[in-house]
Protein backbone atom coordinates (compact mmCIF):
# COMPACT_ATOMS: atom_id res chain seq x y z
CA UNK A 1 0.00 0.00 0.00
CA UNK A 2 1.49 3.41 -1.00
CA UNK A 3 2.47 5.87 1.68
CA UNK A 4 0.39 9.04 1.57
CA UNK A 5 2.35 12.29 2.14
CA UNK A 6 1.37 14.45 5.06
CA UNK A 7 -0.36 17.81 4.60
CA UNK A 8 2.93 19.70 4.95
CA UNK A 9 4.58 17.54 2.31
CA UNK A 10 1.66 18.02 -0.09
CA UNK A 11 1.83 21.76 0.44
CA UNK A 12 5.61 21.75 -0.12
CA UNK A 13 5.36 19.78 -3.38
CA UNK A 14 2.44 21.91 -4.58
CA UNK A 15 4.48 25.05 -3.92
CA UNK A 16 7.50 23.56 -5.72
CA UNK A 17 5.34 22.65 -8.74
CA UNK A 18 3.81 26.13 -8.78
CA UNK A 19 7.25 27.78 -8.74
CA UNK A 20 8.50 25.46 -11.50
CA UNK A 21 5.51 26.32 -13.72
CA UNK A 22 5.84 30.01 -12.91
CA UNK A 23 9.53 29.93 -13.94
CA UNK A 24 8.72 28.05 -17.16
CA UNK A 25 6.01 30.59 -18.05
CA UNK A 26 8.42 33.45 -17.37
CA UNK A 27 11.06 31.89 -19.63
CA UNK A 28 8.47 31.36 -22.41
CA UNK A 29 7.38 35.00 -22.14
CA UNK A 30 10.99 36.23 -22.30
CA UNK A 31 11.59 34.08 -25.39
CA UNK A 32 8.45 35.43 -27.08
CA UNK A 33 9.48 39.02 -26.33
CA UNK A 34 12.98 38.42 -27.70
CA UNK A 35 11.51 36.95 -30.90
CA UNK A 36 9.13 39.91 -31.31
CA UNK A 37 12.01 42.36 -30.84
CA UNK A 38 14.07 40.49 -33.43
CA UNK A 39 11.18 40.59 -35.92
CA UNK A 40 10.66 44.32 -35.36
CA UNK A 41 14.34 45.02 -35.96
CA UNK A 42 14.29 42.99 -39.17
CA UNK A 43 11.19 44.84 -40.39
CA UNK A 44 12.53 48.33 -39.64
CA UNK A 45 16.30 48.03 -40.04
CA UNK A 46 17.58 50.59 -42.59
CA UNK A 47 14.03 51.75 -43.41
CA UNK A 48 13.05 55.38 -43.76
CA UNK A 49 10.99 56.55 -40.77
CA UNK A 50 9.05 58.88 -43.07
CA UNK A 51 8.06 56.70 -46.04
CA UNK A 52 9.28 53.21 -45.09
CA UNK A 53 11.52 52.69 -48.10
CA UNK A 54 15.07 51.32 -47.96
CA UNK A 55 17.81 53.67 -46.72
CA UNK A 56 21.25 53.81 -48.32
CA UNK A 57 24.40 55.02 -46.64
CA UNK A 58 26.23 57.95 -48.20
CA UNK A 59 29.42 59.59 -47.03
CA UNK A 60 29.24 63.17 -45.80
CA UNK A 61 32.81 64.11 -44.94
CA UNK A 62 33.89 61.21 -42.75
CA UNK A 63 30.37 60.47 -41.50
CA UNK A 64 28.07 57.79 -42.90
CA UNK A 65 24.61 59.34 -43.30
CA UNK A 66 21.50 57.31 -44.12
CA UNK A 67 19.57 58.72 -47.08
CA UNK A 68 16.22 57.76 -48.52
CA UNK A 69 16.28 58.10 -52.30
CA UNK A 70 12.49 57.86 -52.39
CA UNK A 71 11.53 60.90 -50.27
CA UNK A 72 14.97 62.54 -49.99
CA UNK A 73 15.14 62.31 -46.20
CA UNK A 74 18.52 62.14 -44.51
CA UNK A 75 18.90 60.42 -41.16
CA UNK A 76 21.71 60.54 -38.64
CA UNK A 77 22.68 57.91 -36.11
CA UNK A 78 23.69 58.78 -32.57
CA UNK A 79 26.80 60.95 -32.46
CA UNK A 80 26.87 61.75 -36.19
CA UNK A 81 25.40 65.23 -35.77
CA UNK A 82 28.16 66.13 -33.33
CA UNK A 83 30.80 64.87 -35.79
CA UNK A 84 29.35 66.98 -38.61
CA UNK A 85 28.99 69.98 -36.33
CA UNK A 86 32.62 69.73 -35.25
CA UNK A 87 33.89 69.54 -38.83
CA UNK A 88 31.92 72.31 -40.52
CA UNK A 89 31.36 75.70 -38.95
CA UNK A 90 29.95 77.08 -42.24
CA UNK A 91 26.42 76.38 -43.43
CA UNK A 92 25.84 73.35 -41.20
CA UNK A 93 27.13 75.25 -38.17
CA UNK A 94 24.76 78.13 -38.89
CA UNK A 95 21.90 75.73 -39.43
CA UNK A 96 22.60 74.02 -36.13
CA UNK A 97 22.82 77.43 -34.46
CA UNK A 98 19.24 78.09 -35.48
CA UNK A 99 18.22 75.02 -33.48
CA UNK A 100 20.64 75.92 -30.63
CA UNK A 101 22.22 72.49 -30.61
Amino acid sequence: MPVRPSGNEEEYFAREEFERRKQAASERQAHIQAEELKQQRELHYMRCPKCGMQLDEITFGDVQVDECFNCGGMWLDKGELEKIRGKDAGFVGKLLGVFRI
